[in-house]
């Protein structure tokens, strides 16, 4: 009994740090045609560029959105161009940055219905369920099947949930 508590406690920490690489800049690089990786080493952020502005897949945590500037900048494109954000799904790795991102850009928030609640409460009703960050409310509720559409760009949302109730792919 005694080795399994000692093992939770240290399961416990392991899971409260984050990886090193989590914020480490990374280089920028298109991946094909008009995408390309603006994340950290280790938390992707994806940028897809279009003639009206940028659609950005994922922000991270708010130390990581000077990050996907700094990446922006280094691909020649304006980080105000944002227009559209995108996420993942609700958790605080994926979703932290969101608020200061929108408000650095004024861009539109398009979240799947299952991850709604989360996003605009700031905290995840999914495991893990210790995660926080600053509500953000969400512009346009995304259903299985919608189109998000900018600049000649669509892309598709398929509901794929499991990891979250809003995962989309």
């Amino acid at each position: 009994m005694r080795s399994a508590l000692y093992f939770l406690a240290f399961a416990s920490l392991a899971a409260a740090q984050e990886p090193p690489d989590w914020h480490q800049p990374f280089p920028p690089f298109r991946i094909a045609g008009n995408i390309y990786y603006v994340g950290s080493a280790d938390l992707a952020s994806y940028l897809v560029r279009t003639s009206a502005g940028h659609i950005l897949i994922n922000t991270g945590y708010e130390q990581d959105v000077p990050l996907i500037r700094n990446s922006l900048a280094q691909l020649g494109l304006r980080f105000r161009d944002i227009r559209i954000v995108l996420l993942g799904h609700a958790h605080d790795d994926h979703v932290a940055g969101t608020a200061l991102l929108i408000r650095e850009t004024g861009a539109l928030l398009m979240v799947m219905d299952g991850d709604v609640p989360a996003i605009e409460t700031g905290t995840t009703d999914f495991q893990p369920s210790d995660q926080h960050w600053t509500p953000v409310k969400v512009n346009r509720i995304l259903h299985d099947g919608d189109a998000v559409e900018l600049g000649g760009a669509k892309l598709v949302a398929h509901l794929t949930p499991g990891h979250t109730k809003g995962s989309p792919t």
